[in-house]
């Protein structure tokens, strides 16, 4: 295979200022990137907050459903595990 007869372009053939664009070029890039993610960790935190809400919401009308048909005792174990869960959940996040 004949060699490339036109040569690439290295950092070692770049002016000052040609680097010095590359440099800030690299540098905005990454900070797009840098806020690209934080939208993202954002997204899913909320994707899962949402989550959880509506599994409370979920067993709090099976509770409901529950005590309207005379099952206390299941109701209050629906009820009481959901909270329970939420309250080690919300410790967790804040110890």
């Amino acid at each position: 295979m004949p060699p490339p007869t036109d040569l690439k372009q290295t950092f070692f053939d770049l002016t000052p200022e040609q680097f010095g664009a590359l440099v800030v070029d690299k540098a905005l890039a990454l900070a797009e990137l840098a806020k690209t993610k934080t939208v993202l960790q954002a997204r899913y935190a909320l994707t899962g907050m949402i989550g959880s809400i509506l599994c409370l919401l979920s067993c709090v009308g099976a509770y409901v459903y529950l005590v309207m048909e005379h099952h206390s005792t299941e109701a209050y174990v629906v009820l009481g595990g959901a909270v329970l869960t939420l309250i080690t959940r919300i410790l967790s996040a804040r110890l």
